[in-house]
């Protein structure tokens, strides 16, 4: 899909708006991160990787995970001093 856009000033920079049908068609919202890479006399514009939060972290893990031997006994000793935990 191609479209022409004007940039707008936007403080010190140019604002540049993203068309809807592009927006919805690529999954970008409000707070999207984008990478803009210069190439070639071309602007690339990317979808920056989201980074996975901690529950998506943690929904991640097999059920049937065991700890390597080498941190088992960490992991299941009880606490010795003033640690928090």
């Amino acid at each position: 899909m191609e479209t022409k856009v004007t940039l707008r000033k936007w403080g010190n920079s140019l604002g540049l708006r993203i068309p809807h049908q592009i927006a919805q068609k690529m999954g970008i919202q409000e707070n999207t991160a984008l990478i803009i890479t210069e190439k070639d006399n071309q602007i690339i514009i990317q979808k920056a990787e989201k980074l996975p939060d901690l529950s998506e972290i943690l929904d991640s893990i097999p059920e049937d995970f065991e700890y390597p031997d080498d941190v088992d006994d960490f992991v299941r000793s009880e606490p010795r001093g003033r640690e928090i935990i």
